[in-house]
C-alpha cells in the first residue's frame, strides 16, 4: 500500500484529532436512556406505524412541527380506520388546519352519530324520562377529550397525544387499551395552536448547534418577540373559552358541544424547575363547581396519583392553579358541566434543560409524563363510565331547575341602547351553547337592574333578549353573566396575609368577568315569571333592529348618531372610501330627532359617487341607525357647519412591536381595529421607531409594556415626541403610560403614585397613656431636661414613645398593592370629544397596581377618573388600600403637545377583546382625535 503525502497525513491527523475531542465533549442528551419505552413490557402490533417508522424518529427525540403532527395522524388513520376518525374541525389564522382524531371500538366507531345524539340528549335533558334516560346511560360510552398545546411553546402535549393514539390503536393484549375502547370514545385533539408552535419549534431549532443546550438562558430556551404562546394573533387562546374571539377557539368550542365530553383536559407546560400539576386544583375553586364535580377532581387526581408512584414522577395538587375562572380551557367545560382539568408539566422549552439542581430535564421526559397522565386519565373515566353519565346527567337536570328554585328566573336585555352590542351578547352566548330568546311583545315581570336595585313591576319592550335561567346551560350562563361572585372568606385571609408581609399574592387570573359589565348594556334579573311571547334564537340568529335606509338619497345629507359601537365602523368604512364626514362636538337637534355629541354628518353633494348605496350596505352590516336630512335647520344646538366641530382625517395608524410590548396588548388592539372596526394597523418594531417616517401615520400606539425607555433610547424617545408635536397622536396604553411621565419625555404632566400609609400609621392610637404624651418631646438641640426652680420637685420624664415595629419594617417607598383584575366604574367627562358616547360613565378592568395623578386643568383634561369610593366596585377583589387611594384618580387622560395629542391609559382598555364597552373611547382616541 503506498503510503500518504506527508501533507495529506498530518490532515488525517488532524480530522481525527478533532473527531476524538469532539466525542470527549458531553453530550446533554445522552442522559436520558435513548429509546426507554413509554410503557414497558406492552407489545404493540406492527401494523400500526410508529412515530419512529413514519417520522424517522422516536417519540420525545425531537419537536414535531404541524406537519409532521399531521402526516402521523394520517398514518394512523389509514392503517386503523376501523377504530380511528380524523376530523378536521377549523382552520387557524395562518390556514393551518386543526384536526382531532376520535378512537373507538369498531362497533362505535360505526355508531358516532347516534352518540352524538345520545350525548345531546343528556345535554338537553328537557323531556326526557327516567327509563329513557337510564338506557343512555347503559347503552353510550363515556366520552372523553384530550387537548393539547393551546400555548405554542408547551409542546410536549402534541408529541404526547401521538403516543397516547398509537398505544391506544397498537398495544396488543393490554388491558387498559381494550378497556378504554370497549367503554369510552377518545377524543384526542393533538395541537390545540398550530401557529404558535410552528413559531416556538422554527426559533428553538434555528438557534440549535451540534448539540441540544441545556443552559436554562441559551438561544433554544429563550425565545424572540413575541413568543410562541399566543395564536397568530397574539391572543391567549386559555382565555378565550368565552370570549370566543379567535377562530381556533371558535372551532373548538363548536366540537366540544357537537360531543358534550364528560371529561375534558387541558395539557399545559410550566417552569422547568418545577414537577407536574394534577387536580385537585388550588383555591379558589368557583362556588357554582359543584360538590360532585369536586368528588371527581379528587378521583381523576388520585388515579393520577397511583400511576405516577408506579414510575416513580413527582407531582404537586392544590398549588397555584385554581379553578374560579371561567375563560380557561378546564374553567369553561366546568361549568357545562364536564370534569374540567389543567395538567401542568416542568417544561424542557428544547430538547434537554438544566434544572436549578443541576439535573437534566428531556423533552422526552416532559412527553413521558403526559402520556402516563392521559392515559390515567382515561382508565378513571373507563372504570367510572355510567357513574360519570350520571353525574353529567344529574348537572344538566339541576340546571334546569335553577330558573325554578333560585333567585334569579331570567337576565333581561331590554332593546335600548347600542342594538348592535346586544346582538353580538346575544350570539356570543348562543355560540356556547346558552339559550337565548327574544321577545315578540312587551315583557312583563318583578325585576331589579343588574348589580343592584330594589325589585319593582318591570316593562321590557318587544325585541329584548332573555337568557332563562330555566335551562340545562344556566350554570354557564349564571356565571358569565352574574357581576360578583365571593371568593373562600380563608383563601381572602390568606391573601391580605400574603400581601401584608408582602409575600407575593396567589391570584391567578381576573376575579371579575361579567359580560354584562363589560360590554357596557342594560341588564336585569327578574325574581318572577316574565309575562309575553317569547321565540328561542338558533346560533347566530340575534340581530339588531334597526330602521333600514329608505331607498331615494336625501336632499341634503346623512346623520349618524355617535353612542354605537357600529357608527365607529361605519365612520371608518366611510373614511377609507373617501367620503367627507363632519363630527359635531355639541349635542344637537335636528328634524326633532337629538343628536348626541359626537354624531358625524356626510354631505350628500360632493362625494364620492355611490354614496347611498355605500351607507346602506354600511349601515345594514354595522346595525348603525342612520337618519336623512332633507333639510339642514338645526332645532337646538350647533348648525351642521358650525365651528364646534371636527373633519375627522383617514386614520394611518402605527403600532409598536416587538420588546417591551406585551404581545397580548398588542394582539387585542390590533384584533380590535383591523377586525372589528376595518382600521389598518402598520406594526413598526421598536428599534426602528427612531428613523421611521412616523409624519407618515396619523396615530401611534404604543400597547403596554415595560421598559420603553430602554428600548427605545434617545433617538427613539425624541422621534416619538417630534411626531407628536408637529401634529401626531399618540395613544398609550396601560403600562406604556408610565413612560409619558419620565423626566425625559415629559409627554404627560402625571405620575404613578407610590403606596399610600394609613393616616394613622405609626402614631399612638387614641386613648392609650403615650397618646397623652405626644409633643412631649426635646427641642432640637436639648440633650438634658430643663432642672425645675428652686423647692419645686422634679417631673417625672416624659414617657417615650413605643417603638413602632410595623412602621419601622414597612418600606419608605413602594407601588400599590396590585388588583387582580376587578370590574370598577369611571366617570367620564362628556364634554370633551374622548368621552363621546358615554353618558357620564363606563366600567373599566383594573388589573394593576397604577394609580396615576390627575393632570392640572392647565395642562390637559381628565376624561376619565376612578368613580368616588361608594361607587367605584362593580365586581371583582379590590384593596382597602386601593378603596382609599384609587378614588377619583385619572384613568384616561388628554393632554395637547405642539400641534399634536397625548392620550394615555392608565389601563388597557382592550383586555381579551371582550370590554366591548370601553371601544369606543380607542375608537375617539383613533378616529377623532387627529387633525384638532
Amino acid at each position: 500500500m503506498r503510503s500518504k503525502p506527508s501533507s495529506v497525513r498530518a490532515l488525517c491527523l488532524l480530522v481525527l484529532s478533532a473527531t476524538a475531542l469532539r466525542a470527549q465533549v458531553p453530550d446533554p442528551a445522552a442522559a436520558a436512556p435513548p429509546g426507554l419505552p413509554l410503557l414497558p413490557g406492552v407489545v404493540h402490533d406492527a401494523a400500526i406505524p410508529t412515530v419512529e417508522q413514519v417520522l424517522g424518529r422516536r417519540p420525545g427525540a425531537e419537536i414535531t412541527e404541524h406537519q409532521e403532527v399531521e402526516k402521523y395522524l394520517q398514518a394512523l388513520a389509514a392503517a386503523a380506520p376501523e377504530r380511528l376518525r380524523l376530523v378536521e374541525y377549523g382552520r387557524s389564522w395562518q390556514g393551518r388546519r386543526l384536526w382531532y382524531a376520535v378512537v373507538a371500538s369498531p362497533a362505535n366507531l360505526r355508531r358516532l352519530p347516534e352518540i352524538q345524539r345520545g350525548m345531546q340528549r343528556l345535554a338537553d335533558p328537557r323531556g326526557l324520562a327516567d327509563a329513557e334516560a337510564e338506557a343512555l346511560v347503559r347503552d353510550l360510552p363515556a366520552v372523553g377529550w384530550l387537548a393539547n398545546c393551546v400555548h405554542g411553546d408547551e409542546p410536549s402535549g402534541a408529541d404526547a397525544a401521538l403516543a397516547v393514539l398509537h398505544h391506544l390503536l397498537a398495544a396488543t393484549g393490554d388491558p387498559l387499551a381494550q378497556q378504554v375502547q370497549a367503554q369510552c370514545v377518545v377524543i384526542v385533539d393533538p395541537l390545540q395552536n398550530p401557529d404558535g408552535r410552528d413559531r416556538f419549534v422554527q426559533t428553538t431549532r434555528a438557534a440549535r448547534g451540534a448539540f441540544p443546550d441545556a443552559t436554562p438562558l441559551g438561544a433554544e430556551h429563550s425565545q424572540p418577540w413575541p413568543g410562541g404562546r399566543s395564536n397568530h394573533a397574539l391572543f391567549d387562546m386559555n382565555r378565550d373559552w368565552f370570549a370566543l374571539t379567535q377562530p381556533e377557539t371558535q372551532a373548538r368550542v363548536r366540537s366540544f358541544l357537537d360531543w358534550w365530553p364528560l371529561v375534558y383536559v387541558d395539557l399545559h407546560e410550566m417552569g422547568g424547575n418545577s414537577t407536574y400539576f394534577f387536580p385537585p386544583p388550588a383555591a379558589p375553586v368557583h362556588g357554582e363547581v359543584t360538590a360532585g364535580q369536586r368528588d371527581w377532581l379528587l378521583r381523576y387526581g388520585r388515579n393520577n396519583a397511583r400511576w405516577f408512584d408506579r414510575f416513580g414522577f413527582e407531582y404537586f395538587t392544590r398549588e397555584a392553579f385554581d379553578s374560579f375562572y371561567p375563560g380557561y380551557g378546564e374553567g369553561w367545560p366546568l361549568f357545562h358541566g364536564s370534569i374540567g382539568m389543567t395538567y401542568e408539566m416542568a417544561s424542557s422549552r428544547g430538547l434537554v434543560y438544566r434544572r436549578r439542581d443541576d439535573s437534566l430535564l428531556h423533552y422526552e421526559d416532559c412527553v413521558r409524563r403526559h402520556f402516563v397522565s392521559s392515559l390515567a386519565t382515561l382508565e378513571a373515566l373507563a372504570n367510572g363510565r355510567t357513574e360519570a353519565l350520571r353525574a353529567f346527567l344529574q348537572f344538566r337536570r339541576a340546571g334546569l331547575a335553577r330558573g325554578e328554585q333560585g333567585p334569579v328566573r331570567d337576565y333581561v336585555f331590554p332593546d335600548r341602547g347600542d342594538r348592535g352590542r346586544l346582538a353580538r351578547l346575544a350570539n356570543l352566548l348562543l355560540a356556547q351553547g346558552i339559550e337565548v330568546q327574544r321577545a315578540a311583545e312587551e315583557l312583563r315581570a318583578t325585576g331589579a337592574p343588574l348589580g343592584g336595585g330594589e325589585a319593582k313591576e318591570a316593562r321590557f319592550p318587544a325585541g329584548s333578549y332573555v337568557v332563562p335561567m330555566a335551562q340545562p346551560a344556566s350554570g354557564l350562563a349564571h356565571v358569565l353573566l352574574h357581576p360578583h361572585f365571593d371568593m373562600d372568606p380563608a383563601y381572602l385571609a390568606e391573601q391580605r396575609r400574603r400581601e401584608a408581609r408582602r409575600l407575593g399574592t396567589e391570584f391567578y387570573d381576573v376575579t371579575a368577568w361579567s359580560l354584562p359589565l363589560l360590554f357596557g348594556v342594560e341588564a336585569w334579573t327578574t325574581s318572577s315569571p316574565l309575562a309575553g311571547r317569547r321565540t328561542v334564537l338558533r346560533a347566530g340568529e340575534a340581530g339588531a333592529s334597526v330602521p333600514p335606509l329608505r331607498a331615494e338619497p336625501p336632499q341634503v345629507g346623512y346623520v349618524v348618531p355617535w353612542g354605537h359601537n357600529g357608527a365607529a365602523a361605519l365612520l371608518a368604512g366611510l373614511l377609507r372610501h373617501g367620503v367627507k364626514v363632519r363630527s359635531i362636538d355639541r349635542k344637537f337637534t335636528l328634524g326633532g330627532v337629538e343628536f348626541p355629541a359626537g354624531s358625524f354628518v356626510v354631505r350628500a353633494q360632493g362625494q364620492p359617487a355611490g354614496l347611498h348605496a355605500l351607507l346602506r350596505e354600511l349601515a345594514a352590516a354595522h346595525a348603525v341607525p342612520v337618519h336623512t336630512a332633507d333639510s339642514s335647520w338645526v332645532d337646538d344646538g350647533p348648525d351642521l357647519g358650525s365651528g364646534h366641530s371636527h373633519v375627522p382625517k383617514v386614520p394611518a395608524v402605527a403600532m409598536a412591536w416587538d420588546r417591551p410590548v406585551s404581545p397580548n396588548s398588542a394582539g387585542w388592539a390590533r384584533f380590535l381595529l383591523e377586525r372589528r372596526y376595518g382600521v389598518p394597523v402598520t406594526p413598526l418594531r421598536t428599534h426602528d421607531l427612531a428613523r421611521a417616517e412616523l409624519d407618515r401615520f396619523t396615530v401611534l400606539i404604543l400597547p403596554a409594556g415595560s421598559g420603553y425607555g430602554r428600548a427605545l433610547g434617545k433617538d427613539g424617545a425624541a422621534a416619538i415626541v417630534g411626531f407628536v408635536e408637529r401634529g401626531g397622536v399618540l395613544v398609550t396604553l396601560g403600562t406604556a403610560t408610565k413612560w409619558l411621565t419620565d423626566p425625559d419625555v415629559k409627554l404627560l404632566a402625571s405620575e404613578l403614585e407610590p403606596r399610600q400609609k394609613p393616616k394613622d400609621a405609626g402614631k399612638p392610637e387614641a386613648g392609650r397613656p403615650e397618646a397623652a404624651e405626644e409633643g412631649r418631646k426635646e427641642k432640637p438641640g436639648e440633650g438634658e431636661p430643663a432642672k425645675p426652680p428652686e423647692g419645686r420637685p422634679a417631673e417625672p420624664p416624659a414617657a417615650q414613645e413605643p417603638f413602632d415595629y410595623q412602621k419601622a419594617i414597612t418600606p419608605d417607598k413602594e407601588p400599590p398593592p396590585e388588583v387582580p383584575g376587578a370590574i370598577l366604574r369611571v366617570s367620564i367627562d362628556p364634554d370633551h370629544w374622548l368621552g363621546f358616547g358615554y353618558q357620564g360613565t363606563a366600567n373599566v378592568v383594573h388589573d394593576s397596581s397604577h394609580v396615576f395623578t390627575p393632570v392640572k386643568l392647565d395642562r390637559g383634561t381628565n376624561v376619565a377618573i376612578y368613580a368616588v369610593r361608594e361607587q367605584l366596585v362593580l365586581a371583582g377583589f379590590v384593596w382597602e388600600e386601593t378603596l382609599r387611594q384609587l378614588p377619583q384618580k385619572a384613568w384616561l387622560v388628554h393632554q395637547p403637545h405642539g400641534r399634536g395629542h397625548v392620550v394615555g391609559f392608565a389601563e388597557d382598555p382592550n383586555v381579551r377583546a371582550v370590554c366591548d364597552g370601553l371601544e369606543l373611547l380607542l375608537l375617539n382616541a383613533v378616529l377623532l382625535t387627529a387633525g384638532r
